[in-house]
């Protein structure tokens, strides 16, 4: 499947640029996550991908997702840029889309960009471009215990806590808390301009 106009979508907010990245962009990438994400003793992400960081197995990762994209199961990794440099990456992931209108949302930001509201601001910019670029109803996100930063991007945001359940990305479950806001209660705080996306929207199950 040619999936290039997926390069053309460009998310801004007052301070930051998501898109899709270069392969010299995809390096830089690596290295933000090199540099650190988290404290080793903390693991925040349902895979543990951060303890063993392989820089041949984090660019496949991301070769494979474009690779494997199907209008019915896709995953949008964008890359975050700051003043035109990487400093992270927000999510946004969907399966049977056009039926479902339901997306979920992963993020990371290298630790040298944490605690300045960047955060919010690239989960806002992504939560705009599924409610009001792609249509969607609802969004989803979760937060695993002692992974307090994301847990209050959502409650920032709007999200209702839905219950808990357990995810064991090293092995041992750990307490997980699930959040879902709805397009009704979606109230974005920043302004965000979409661009490029009518050329992808077919990629995504829209026409």
């Amino acid at each position: 499947m040619d999936v290039s106009a997926l390069w053309q979508i460009r998310v801004r907010t007052p301070r930051l640029e998501l898109r899709l990245p270069d392969e010299a962009e995809l390096d830089e990438l690596f290295r933000v996550a090199l540099a650190g994400i988290h404290p080793p003793e903390e693991m925040p992400f349902a895979v543990a991908w951060t303890d063993d960081l392989d820089e041949e197995a984090f660019k496949t990762f991301h070769h494979e997702t474009w690779k494997a994209w199907r209008p019915d199961a896709w995953s949008l990794n964008l890359v975050t840029f700051l003043d035109g440099k990487v400093i992270g990456s927000q999510g946004v992931v969907a399966k049977s889309f056009a039926e479902k209108r339901e997306v979920g949302t992963g993020s990371w930001l290298g630790m040298a960009f944490q605690r300045q509201g960047l955060g919010t601001e690239q989960r806002a910019a992504v939560l705009e471009l599924a409610f009001r670029g792609l249509g969607a109803n609802a969004a989803t996100s979760g937060a695993l215990e002692g992974n307090v930063a994301s847990a209050r991007i959502s409650e920032k945001l709007g999200y209702a806590f839905t219950g808990m359940s357990e995810i064991a990305p090293r092995g041992e479950p750990i307490p997980h808390s699930n959040f879902r806001l709805e397009r009704s209660d979606w109230r974005c705080p920043v302004p965000v301009e979409i661009m490029g996306l009518d050329a992808a929207l077919p990629l995504f199950g829209l026409s």
